[in-house]
């Protein structure tokens, strides 16, 4: 695929932002200053005291039994308030004032779970689901401070390259558009190719190797707007952050549990609707209008539900006249994402959940040829895209309180549809290009959880994927000029997956977690053993050290196994049906330090090592599937290619306390390929260097202090993307852009650099809340280079740039 069809899907927000954004700049500024100033001036405002109710669950992490009697308490409020788990695991505190509270959970026998700066809001109910460790000493209760602990990720089986995010950080991290890939940016190691997806890079790695998954399946790209064929990423966020939950993010050195994953994983789980109340918010904001539900079945159950609905805002603005784009389609989407929750006292608990969504957008060509200016203006492309997934999950605790079994199936469907037209010189449409992929796939992911004791934990499990598939691709060979059929298949196969990991507490200061993963590709019967290990030593207090390796591969998107390649004008060769899985092994040194309170830093030095690497075998040919981020290839692959990734990243971060936090981050690193010819080339990824630093202020005001203004900035400095320098001469004469292929990947676009600025307020009053919220992206209106391409039309290379200053408006009501 070329390089302008693996950037269709991106067109749709710059054809917003050539339009809308810049009539709106300067009113930004002035609404962000409006929204700085006001705080400060209403301080005499709401001077009613109101309260909210605080209810939820506490369960063993490792049987998942409900916990009888644990004591959860409220810090640093007087008088104190708090309340002990009944039969069932559950505890209610009601009449908590609105705010903020460091939250404490004790049990004897359980190492102590301290939650920090939890917010209680007027409108909405805090529900809070706890789990419990127990301690490896008998009897005793231990104390984990939560300052140490901030971000230790859900699945306790990781030991290095790991955290765990909430919602409440997609939404106080600017730029983030409440998205976890955007939040992810600001983590070390972690950047973006260019701000108009939300596909990330991680240590250098293809966005390809991303791994998502949803309560413990993996599902399709969950992006509007997908930059295409075995993407990870897109313009908009299928994912609501009315319906996240408490997730992790995985960056290297997997626990044995994941699978097919190369660069990084995301293990997103949806939260619970609140059991005893019902609760309703309506959003409004640049990029869409939404309404969420959720509440009990019936107040005598603790079942309940979870609805949230998006549909495009630009749509809804162009139908009452306001034009939004030039020479565009208006950029359309919605989505609908779901939580059922069946809990019962002796038969488990059965959960139907799911996500879905419609999007389309397209450029429209300029029919009139004196307007012409570069060769895109004849050019119009139409892309439509269809993804969901639906699940049912099935948990159940043994009475022998040691034993739990999970089991998840789900259906998902991705259909993806483009087409690139040209205008001749009688504005007729002539195809240049043509695709539709459609999969259908049923998974199963089944796991044993065995708690021997304390200090042993066994788990076990099983995956199978089956994939139904029809895809099409075709479209003009630039070489003769003629249109030819590069893909048109239908079919089915599948993808199983066993693993097994254990957890050995060999005292409180030291831990080891080991296991293997094992995957199999019934297309072509490829399989790989994945042995993985981690260890993690506290010698003193406050101080860390972990390592963690393993073994770890992914199949290539279905279609790149089917792609054609002609010997003549009729018959063709699948050169590709053999390709092997992509293998890596992964090691990884870390150090944590807190130092102070509620501050940390933390230091890891990784390597990365790549074999089995689908390469190009074409004469002369350095392409590489490391360098490709979506696309069907359409030329003979072997797997000869190797890959290695190596580097160093600090992070300093401050959480959330005392009303401000702030995050750190300096990465240094190296990525490169080999493929077989005596030199290592740099990746397209390959930036060297990035830097981050972003923090954040909340003010609580009025007489009673319970609303609240915030402020929130991001600046983010990095090598810039690699790219192969063209030959002006030869594309000249070639009529097409030709390249200097003994300067693979030397060259890299001038440094990428932006600033972000957003602020919030918030007003509770007594059975609802107000918010509303500015924020103003890349501030300084840099426009920064994703990369460079040779227009024939103009016979002159030319940038591609990235966003320039762009403005979001949020407002958001709850009841």
């Amino acid at each position: 695929m070329s390089k302008d069809n693996q950037n269709k899907a991106r067109k749709f927000i710059p054809s917003m932002k050539n339009h809308i954004l810049t009539d709106m700049n300067f009113n930004a500024v002035r609404y962000l200053i409006v929204m700085t100033v006001f705080p400060f001036l209403s301080f005499g405002l709401f001077a009613q005291k109101y309260t909210q109710t605080i209810r939820g669950r506490v369960v063993d992490r490792d049987s998942q039994m409900p916990l009888i009697g644990v004591s959860v308490v409220l810090t640093g409020i007087s008088p104190l308030l708090g309340s002990i788990t009944d039969e069932q695991g559950y505890f209610v505190m009601k009449q908590v004032p609105v705010g903020r509270y460091n939250i404490r959970v004790s049990y004897m026998g359980y190492e102590e779970v301290l939650l920090q700066q939890e917010q209680v809001l007027a409108g909405k109910e805090l529900v809070l689901n706890i789990e419990m460790v127990e301690n490896i000493r008998e009897i005793e209760t231990v104390t984990i401070k939560g300052d140490s602990d901030k971000d230790k990720p859900l699945n306790e089986m990781a030991t290095v390259s790991a955290r765990t995010f909430n919602v409440e950080e997609t939404q106080r991290y600017a730029a983030s558009f409440n998205d976890p890939a955007r939040m992810a940016v600001s983590f070390a190691g972690v950047s973006t190719t260019n701000d108009e997806s939300n596909e990330i890079v991680v240590r250098g790695n293809s966005a390809r190797g991303m791994l998502w998954r949803i309560e413990g399946v993996e599902i399709p790209n969950p992006n509007h707007f997908s930059n295409g064929e075995g993407g990870s990423g897109g313009g908009i966020s299928i994912l609501s952050s009315q319906v996240l939950g408490t997730s992790d993010f995985f960056t290297s050195a997997f626990p044995a549990e994941y699978g097919n994953a190369l660069s990084g994983v995301f293990d997103i789980r949806f939260r619970k609707g609140n059991y005893q109340r019902r609760e309703y918010s309506l959003q409004v904001g640049v990029l869409g209008l939404q309404v969420s539900l959720e509440g009990p079945f019936t107040k005598k159950y603790n079942g309940s539900y979870l609805l949230n609905y998006r549909y495009s805002t630009l749509v809804l603005l162009n139908a009452i006249g306001l034009k939004i784009v030039d020479n565009a389609l208006v950029p359309e989407f919605q989505d609908l994402s779901f939580v059922f929750n069946f809990p019962s006292k002796k038969a488990g608990t059965f959960s139907f959940w799911g996500m879905g969504g419609l999007s389309k957008a397209g450029e429209i060509a300029m029919k009139d040829s004196t307007q012409w200016e570069r060769r895109s203006d004849r050019f119009e492309d139409h892309n439509s895209q269809a993804v969901g997934v639906a699940g049912l999950s099935y948990t159940y605790a043994f009475r022998n309180q040691k034993t739990y079994l999970k089991n998840v199936l789900s259906f998902s469907a991705d259909h993806l549809a483009y087409r690139l037209d040209s205008l001749d010189q009688n504005y007729q449409n002539q195809t240049a290009y043509n695709e539709q992929f459609t999969y259908y796939t049923a998974r199963m992911h089944f796991f044993v959880n065995h708690k021997f004791n304390p200090r042993h934990i066994l788990r076990a499990g099983i995956y199978y994927d089956h994939y139904f598939y029809s895809i099409l691709s075709k479209g003009l060979i630039y070489d003769s000029g003629q249109q030819g059929i590069f893909i048109d298949e239908s079919g089915n196969t599948g993808m199983i997956q066993t693993y097994a990991q254990w957890k050995f507490r060999i005292s409180d200061k030291l831990e080891l977690n080991t296991g293997f993963h094992q995957l199999l590709f019934i297309l072509n019967k490829h399989f790989s053993v994945e042995p993985r290990i981690g260890l993690q030593w506290k010698p003193a207090l406050r101080h860390t050290l972990s390592i963690g390796a393993g073994m770890h591969s992914r199949i290539e998107p279905v279609s790149n196994y089917l792609s054609r390649m002609y010997t003549d004008s009729v018959n063709y060769v699948q050169a590709n049906n053999n390709l092997d899985l992509t293998r890596a092994v992964h090691a990884v040194l870390g150090y944590d330090w807190t130092f102070w309170e509620q501050m940390r830093l933390k230091a890891e030095v990784y390597f990365q090592y790549l074999y089995a690497v689908p390469i190009d075998t074409t004469t002369g040919s350095t392409d590489c599937i490391l360098n490709l981020s979506a696309g069907a290839i359409r030329t003979p692959y072997n797997n000869e290619g190797l890959g290695r990734n190596y580097g160093l990243e600090i992070t300093v971060e401050k959480f959330f306390s005392k009303n401000y936090f702030f995050l750190l981050t300096a990465s240094v690193f190296q990525s490169e390929y080999n493929v077989r010819d005596g030199h290592w080339y740099n990746t397209r990824f390959n930036g060297n260097y990035m830097l981050n630093a972003l923090g954040g202020y909340e003010l609580r005001f009025g007489k009673s202090k319970q609303s609240s203004w915030g402020i929130n900035a991001r600046i983010i400095w990095r090598g810039g993307n690699r790219y192969t320098p063209i030959d002006t001469t030869a594309s000249i004469a070639a009529g097409r852009e030709v390249v200097m292929t003994n300067a693979t990947f030397n060259e890299r676009v001038p440094d990428y650099f932006r600033m972000d600025i957003s602020t919030h307020l918030r007003f509770n009053f007594k059975k609802w809340a107000f918010s509303l919220s500015a924020e103003v992206q890349n501030v300084v209106n840099r426009l920064n280079v994703s990369r460079y391409f040779y227009d024939p039309y103009t016979k002159e290379v030319r940038a591609a740039t990235m966003f320039g200053i762009m403005p979001v408006f949020n407002f958001k009501f709850e009841f």
